[in-house]
């Protein structure tokens, strides 16, 4: 499937949009499937918080090393000035946004958080992307530590070079270490490998990144 939808065979480059709560949720949720792709599509990236619940900001260095790790370094970003833990009060800002985006970018796939994760901010996010581009594909990603109701049916396979790279970006968060009160175990090798690795046995390959399709326009 996603060959068919981001493979640019004798086709113009497809045009992706990656959306995340916050800086950390692309490289753990999809940027696997994002690097298989790369050369293939036109990528730009779009965060809602710049912040953590305290309201310190976060250390967006981080988040430059972990794009130059990728070699995404160069592609379209932009972090938006949401409070996290209560997107839930910025509905309406939140649907500006997407719909500013919306209606002033070409796109053919979007990624977002899943929508019964128990994360609120993931959860308000993916309502109003599904709200803002119900008329174009849309896919799911996963999140370790707070996609308990995840229900993939897209698994897409990756190269060992692949997994390795998006855990050395992941690793590069290297505040959320110290700031969540799991002490970041969702970013150590193991765990991020072994979710990859499972996401693969599902379907008899040795590495995957799994989504679920809440749209599919083909």
């Amino acid at each position: 499937m996603t060959e068919h939808i981001l493979s640019n065979k004798n086709s113009k480059k497809q045009n992706v949009i990656v959306f995340g709560a916050h800086p950390d949720d692309f490289e753990v949720g999809c940027a696997g499937t994002i690097l298989k792709y790369l050369k293939n599509i036109n990528l730009k990236i779009y965060v809602m918080s710049d912040r953590y619940e305290d309201g310190k900001f976060r250390n967006l260095k981080e988040k430059d090393k972990s794009f130059k790790v990728l070699g995404i370094d160069k592609i379209p970003f932009k972090i938006f000035d949401l409070p996290t833990r209560v997107f839930h009060d910025h509905k309406s800002k939140i649907r500006n946004i997407l719909y500013n985006i919306a209606t002033k970018t070409e796109v053919d796939l979007v990624f977002t958080p899943p929508v019964n994760d128990i994360h609120q901010d993931h959860v308000v996010l993916a309502d109003e992307v599904l709200r803002l581009f119900r008329e174009k594909t849309v896919f799911g990603y996963e999140v370790i530590r707070s996609g308990y109701n995840f229900r993939p049916n897209l698994h897409v396979k990756l190269s060992e070079k692949i997994v390795e790279q998006k855990i050395k970006a992941a690793q590069c968060y290297k505040s959320q270490w110290s700031t969540t009160k799991s002490g970041g175990y969702y970013f150590s090798k193991d765990v991020m490998k072994g979710l990859m690795r499972a996401r693969g046995a599902q379907f008899g390959l040795e590495y995957a990144e799994a989504f679920e399709v809440y749209q599919l326009k083909l």
